[in-house]
């Protein structure tokens, strides 16, 4: 199977958009498990 330039490109700045968006999606999920770890104590 042979990639065109195009369709690397393509990949590539996906690729990207995703790696840029990586560290905010984990601290989102950070902060909702830490809030559910809090819920949790209060009981």
């Amino acid at each position: 199977m042979r990639i065109s330039f195009l369709q690397f490109l393509f990949l590539f700045f996906l690729g990207l958009l995703f790696f840029a968006d990586l560290p905010q999606l984990v601290d989102k999920t950070k902060q909702k498990i830490k809030t559910y770890i809090k819920r949790g104590t209060k009981k």
